[in-house]
């Protein structure tokens, strides 16, 4: 048996300003740089809390156009303003209506700075991430979900297979939206499903939970092709973010 992999990143577990993060390109980086990375950015810390409120502004002010024209130039072109527009819906029935920011921290790595806000809503406080490019452009939102890492996995999987590959890169880690965009989700799967058919449909699902030596989840899939069989494997940290996608051969 031999696994492959689709998208990764290694477990290394990132620990900034108390946030824990699985970093891939950044295992190779020291401790010491990162701090270098921080007090250089420094500078720019006010200007991404700026624009991280300007954007939960717009967001429940429930002005969508306005708001995707904050997005990088390429996640303009996977994220419509009707798509905003149903993650606010979403949001304001799981959530309840929006209250106010309780705390704001800016955090700087050698690859995107992520903002993260603290809100509180009717129902739940829950900390939302906002990430930008070197060029303080947003290439992501993360926002915390109620499914279960067997239901994201699905989901993640028939997204991939129905084509809708920026509703697929939703559930990445921060660090993998930096480099990974709809396009590049949609070369890997391509590739990935080229001699095995068209996308059927997955006919089992297990979860492996894990340890206290080791916090990542995965998540095995049965896949049925038109031409082939395979098992996934999607693992996830502990913020149920998607931090790898193997295959076994």
């Amino acid at each position: 048996m031999k696994i492959s992999r689709f998208i990764s990143v290694s477990c290394l577990s990132l620990f900034l300003g108390g946030i824990a993060y699985q970093s891939s390109s950044y295992a190779e980086k020291s401790d010491n740089q990162i701090l270098i990375s921080q007090a250089n950015n420094q500078e720019n810390s006010a200007t991404l809390e700026a624009k991280g409120k300007k954007i939960i502004d717009l967001f429940f002010g429930e002005k969508f156009d306005s708001l995707s024209e904050l997005f990088s130039p390429q996640l303009q072109k996977e994220i419509s303003p009707d798509f905003i527009k149903q993650v606010w819906d979403n949001t304001q029935k799981r959530n309840g209506s929006f209250k106010n920011i309780e705390d704001t921290k800016i955090v700087f790595t050698p690859g995107s700075d992520l903002a993260v806000f603290t809100i509180n809503f009717e129902k739940v406080t829950q900390d939302w991430i906002i990430i930008f490019n070197d060029d303080a452009e947003v290439i992501g939102v993360d926002i915390p979900t109620s499914l279960t890492i067997d239901e994201i996995s699905q989901n993640f999987i028939n997204s991939l297979g129905s084509g809708d590959y920026a509703k697929a890169r939703i559930r990445l880690h921060p660090f993998l939206k930096e480099r990974i965009f709809a396009e590049q989700l949609q070369t890997a799967w391509e590739n990935f499903t080229r001699s095995k058919g068209e996308f059927k449909r997955i006919t089992n699902t297990s979860v492996r939970n894990g340890s206290k030596s080791d916090d990542t989840d995965v998540v095995f899939l049965d896949v049925e092709f038109s031409q082939n069989k395979e098992q996934i494997l999607i693992i996830f940290d502990s913020s149920k973010s998607i931090i790898g996608v193997d295959f076994i051969q």
